[in-house]
Parts: structure tokens; sequence; C-alpha cells
């Protein structure tokens, strides 16, 4: 069994990572972050947030991570980085024998940026990069970019 762990703030990641999970047949868990981020200002605080590597508490459901074959984790790109939210979770999180797969969801640029973090934090804490995507939300049709992502693995 695999699971997709995300956390969103426009629902483009959520979206994803439903798509995904639908496509695995897969378990979800949402990352929640602690600090309002709706709204312009919110992502604008959230951006500010990510590029000084500022930490923020976080709410989900404590799985053992070692239960599953797969993990995948996504998030939005801020800044060129991964939200405060997800770093937080990898933090917290043991990733020793554990495959995951990372994807990130941009407008704009980043992506890469944000892929290499997340990976590196990952391998840091014991876990194996499978493989990673970054998908950029703008004019793209989510339900493709996932299969054809998928269809490479």
């Amino acid at each position: 069994m695999d699971l997709i762990v995300y956390y969103s703030r426009t629902n483009n990641t959520k979206e994803v990572a439903e798509l995904i999970a639908e496509e695995k047949n897969a378990e979800l868990l949402e990352i929640k972050d602690e600090k309002s981020r709706s709204g312009p200002i919110g992502f604008l605080v959230g951006c500010v947030d990510s590029f000084r590597g500022k930490k923020t508490g976080i709410d989900y459901e404590k799985n053992d991570l070692s239960h599953y074959d797969t993990i995948y984790i996504g998030t939005p790109v801020w800044a060129s980085k991964p939200t405060p939210a997800i770093v937080r979770f990898i933090e917290e999180n043991d990733f020793t024998g554990t495959n995951v797969i990372t994807f990130a969801t941009f407008m704009g640029s980043g992506g890469e940026t944000t892929i290499t973090s997340m990976n590196n934090s990952i391998k840091s804490k014991g876990g194996t990069i499978k493989r990673s995507f970054a998908f950029r939300m703008t004019g793209n049709d989510k339900k493709k970019l996932v299969k054809e992502a998928l269809n490479d693995e």
C-alpha cells in the first residue's frame, strides 16, 4: 500500500495528490499548517517564511511510515522552496528504509529547486528517493500530467 502525503493552500497540490491516490489506489494524508496561509497576504507571508526557512506548527494523523511500500510527498512551490508545513513533516519523521517519490506543483518557477531541497532532506532522514515530479499548473491538465508522470514509473 502507498501513502500520498501533501500540503495544499489553493487545492492544486491536493488535486494532484488525489489523482495520484486514485491511480495508485493509495491512502491520502493531508498536512495542515497551523498558521493561516489564506488569501494573498497569507501566500506572501508563506513565501517569506519558506525563503527564510521559518518553522511552522503542523497537524496531521500520525502514521508509521514503515508500513507503506512507497510514500509520495507533495508540496506547492513557495519562493523556490517547499512549504514550511512539508519541511516540518519531513523533519518530524524517520524515513529509514522507506521508498519516497516527491512532487511539487507550481505556477511560475522553482519546481526543480524545491524537489532537490525535499530530496536532500528525505535522504538525510534515511529515505530512498525513487523519483520526483514537478507539475506546472498554468494551463495544464492535471489528470494528464499525473498519468504521464506515473506511466514513466
